[in-house]
């Protein structure tokens, strides 16, 4: 039996990130993974989906290379290569993680863990003792009644990873990020893609304008987008797929593959598989844990997806810097108040904090400011005038409150605006702020003099 100060069940961005820490911290850390090191978001989410959206934007600039001064002819993409490209992005981040666990002296061992008691975990025949515990297993797609993944012609995120052929023609169920993610990567590929969403507008958790304006884009690319809609019933038939659709844009349409993105599970069995332990689990299994991440259980600590808060790597690697801090006898917070996210679409769609309708909801008295990408010079000498920033703030005291970035680079660039809200930095103070000239980043400078009603380059 092997005794350990922390036990970190799960190596994805949340416990790897846990182990490290903790061992900085001075204490003994095994790791428990049954997979492989740095989870779903490093093996099968973010870095291979972002490695063939880079492809894909690549290959979408191409084609219109004319437009740049450029000479490309005849541009063409091989599959098999994106794949294998993507194999070795992976290979190589997680080789880095093992390198780093090397270097701090954590063992992993591999197998199903589950906790049996405080300070106890089986994990196969052997037992692991530990005087704290970091569950961070994540989570997984749902399998949905009547949309259940048959590896073929429906199927789920990591199955259209690994596609060597693409089809001619795809629905995508779910237009959050991952739907919209993946939609817009066939589409950039030339696949016919319908993009299914049962809320009134794609990616439904960001601001309404930045959301519209990239279905507006989408559609533009020539994708079709069915909003207020969703399946009633999947037909099979010999070579793909009949969706019958119920609600504002219904009807029945043929298609090669479906790609299921909706629905999310937490991989909270090795809690709730022990119910002597007594955590209790919510509805899609997230497990219950306080500002500092404990669980109900004393010395028991959850992070990332399977607390079913943010559903983020940088979220859970945040979760795990304050659960390992305090399972290693120090008195750290979670504070959610600030925490960016990004959609990697074409064009990106970034936030952080409140939507507009969200400050409302809350009670604020809002004001707004907008500035367009295409006042920017910058986004004209890189051909990208798709674009805005929407700043909302607190009418009452300036206080930023949101920021929402549609546009290339969106995702780099709300960096910015989180260091802002962390800071508590105004709307004036952004305003005040000398950007450099010309860049994107100015939008951020202009959407904040807009709301002020003073934007220079802002159009009357």
């Amino acid at each position: 039996m092997s005794k350990f100060d922390v036990a970190v069940i799960g190596a994805g961005p949340g416990g790897y990130v846990a182990a490290i820490r903790a061992a900085q911290r001075g204490a003994s850390v095994v790791v428990i993974e049954r997979e492989k090191l740095g989870g779903v978001c490093l093996n099968v989410g973010c870095i291979p989906t972002k490695t063939l959206i880079y492809s894909a934007e690549l290959y979408r600039k191409m084609q219109h290379a004319e437009s740049y001064g450029l000479a490309v002819d005849n541009p063409r993409f091989d599959l098999q290569a994106l794949v294998a490209r993507k194999d070795k992005v992976v290979a190589t981040n997680t080789g880095g993680i093992a390198a780093l666990f090397k270097a701090h002296k954590i063992p992993t061992i591999k197998g199903n863990a589950r906790i049996l008691s405080p300070g106890r975990i089986a994990v196969g025949d052997e037992v692991v003792e530990a005087t704290n515990i970091i569950i961070a297993t994540g989570g997984r797609p749902a399998q949905l009644p009547g949309l259940e993944f048959n590896g073929d012609t429906v199927i789920g995120s990591t199955d259209a990873l690994n596609l060597t052929t693409l089809p001619k023609r795809a629905a995508v169920i779910g237009a959050g990020a991952l739907g919209a993610e993946f939609a817009c990567i066939w589409n950039a590929f030339g696949v016919e893609v319908t993009l299914i969403e049962f809320m009134p507008n794609i990616l439904p958790k960001e601001d309404v304008d930045c959301s519209k304006r990239l279905a507006a884009s989408l559609k533009r690319r020539g994708m079709d987008i069915r909003t207020e809609t969703k399946v009633q019933q999947l037909e099979h038939r010999k070579g793909g797929v009949t969706l019958h659709l119920e609600g504002k844009q219904a009807g029945t349409i043929e298609v090669d593959k479906v790609l299921v993105g909706i629905g999310l599970q937490c991989n909270s069995e090795v809690v709730s598989e022990t119910p002597e332990l007594g955590i209790q689990v919510g509805k899609r299994g997230g497990i219950p844990v306080d500002e500092r991440m404990e669980t109900p259980v004393p010395g028991i600590y959850a992070i990332g997806d399977v607390i079913d808060k943010t559903w983020l790597a940088h979220g859970a690697s945040r979760e795990a810097i304050v659960a390992a801090t305090n399972a290693t006898g120090g008195d750290a917070r979670m504070d959610y108040r600030v925490v960016p996210a990004c959609n990697f679409t074409s064009p990106e769609v970034a936030s952080v904090g409140l939507t507009e309708a969200a400050a409302k909801a809350q009670g604020y008295a809002v004001k707004t400011g907008k500035f367009l990408f295409a006042g920017l010079g910058r986004a004209h000498a890189m051909g990208e005038t798709e674009g805005m920033v929407k700043i909302v703030g607190d009418a009452a005291t300036d206080q930023i409150l949101g920021v929402h970035i549609l546009g290339a680079e969106a995702g780099e660039l709300i960096a910015a605006a989180a260091m802002a809200m962390s800071l508590e930095a105004t709307v004036e103070e952004m305003a005040h702020t000398i950007h450099t000239h010309p860049t994107l980043a100015e939008a951020m400078m202009e959407a904040a003099e807009d709301y002020y009603g003073v934007g220079i380059h802002t159009r009357p």
